[in-house]
């Protein structure tokens, strides 16, 4: 639909421009004056290509929505009408992909649909989540509110994962820096220090002879070992993706003596989190179960947790529900069976988010502390190996030239 860039002024003589979409332009006319606004001037917007030719849910990330979410409580807050709030976002964002969603959503919310309807046509952009605690903002009358807990919770899920990527930045530089330094010594250094070795005649040690076979196999072989590095590598990939090898790799991380208690921790901190939120807003612990779950990532935890689903409809408490899942931590079920006795079930899910949170983040603080003289260690240990093996020869030549 065609966009109209227009200049006009309210009854109160206040200027005012923008603009708005329409069929043409005395339809664009008639809207303005349905709005209020006597136009002065109305021109027709013409959208740049790279505009039009931008695809609706098209790499739109996380904090896009997030910073969407923000900017759209805000505006509401203010007394902004939701198709004005959406008009002056989709203005100010130079995301082509987020511009085009927030063109169907405006243009589907003026053809008569709810706004959650709207969202649920993206559901890359949108998750369930989201959807559901908008559609209960909506009902209840309390749409800022619920735009303010969705972009709450978003930011906390956000600041978790940076405070991750960060603490892991400087190890996995480390192990890159390390594995060019070795494959550049392998293939450019060694190979002339080979000639030299060679040229000598004398038998030469062990390591070095091994480090000479590498060098020689990394440059004789490379058009061999790329596209088998290659093929491995999607190999693996294909296989992870498919639900038998997804399956597999979630129950070999909840088995590994460090990892699995720690990604436990990590999902059960988010299911906890998000069952908070939609409880708080409105929404049946049922529905909450029911769309919390989707949310994790190990199979494994997702399917003993869609079992609590059908004992609530048979009407046990989530206490007891939870009793019979392999992978519910006891604690959280004694501390869910007081909340639900209290009845504070809201808030206790929300201590234990926050509890099974600071956890985490002092694992992955005390992890990456330890992690870091690791990788320095290991990429030390392998270049030094191979400086000795470099000088091994040179001292035995020297040796024997006394």
């Amino acid at each position: 639909m065609p966009i109209f860039r227009y200049r006009g002024k309210k009854k109160n003589g206040e200027d005012i421009k923008g603009e708005i979409h329409a069929r043409h332009r005395e339809e664009a006319v008639e809207l303005l004056s349905q709005q209020g606004v006597l136009p002065i001037a109305i021109m027709e917007h013409h959208v740049t290509s790279s505009a039009k030719n931008s695809k609706p849910d098209a790499r739109i990330l996380f904090k896009d929505t997030y910073l969407f979410t923000r900017q759209l409580s805000n505006l509401i807050k203010a007394g902004v009408p939701i198709l004005r709030a959406l008009e002056i976002i989709q203005q100010q964002t130079s995301h082509g992909g987020l511009k085009a969603v927030l063109d169907n959503i405006h243009q589907g919310i003026r053809d008569g649909k709810s706004f959650s309807d709207c969202l649920s046509e993206h559901p890359k952009v949108f998750s369930p989540l989201y959807i559901a605690m908008v559609r209960v903002g909506e009902e209840g009358g309390n749409l800022r509110e619920t735009l303010v807990s969705i972009s709450e919770y978003q930011r906390a899920q956000n600041e978790f994962l940076l405070k991750v990527r960060t603490a892991l930045a400087y190890p996995i530089f480390m192990a890159c820096v390390g594995f060019a330094t070795v494959i550049f010594i392998l293939t450019f250094v060694m190979p002339t220090i080979s000639k030299l070795f060679l040229s000598a005649g004398q038998q030469l040690p062990l390591p070095t002879r091994i480090l000479m076979q590498i060098s020689y196999a990394l440059r004789a072989g490379w058009f061999i070992l790329i596209p088998a590095f290659v093929l491995i590598v999607f190999s693996l990939i294909h296989w992870i993706k498919s639900k038998k090898g997804r399956s597999t790799l979630d129950r070999l991380k909840l088995r590994l003596p460090l990892l699995g208690p720690f990604l436990l921790k990590v999902e059960f901190a988010r299911f906890c989190r998000t069952l908070e939120i939609l409880t708080k807003n409105g929404i049946s612990l049922l529905r909450g179960i029911q769309i919390a779950v989707p949310t994790l990532d190990n199979e494994l935890i997702r399917q003993d947790l869609f079992s609590v689903k059908a004992e609530l409809e048979s009407g046990n408490s989530l206490s007891k529900s939870f009793q019979k899942c392999r992978f519910v931590p006891v604690i959280i079920v004694n501390l869910i069976s007081v909340g639900e006795e209290s009845g504070l079930l809201t808030e206790t899910l929300g201590d234990i988010a926050d509890s099974y949170e600071e956890e985490t983040a002092e694992a992955v603080k005390s992890f990456t502390a330890i992690l870091e003289p690791l990788m320095i260690l290991a990429v030390g240990s392998i270049v030094g190996f191979i400086v000795i093996a470099m000088l091994l020869p040179i001292f035995q030549m020297d040796v024997l030239a006394r």
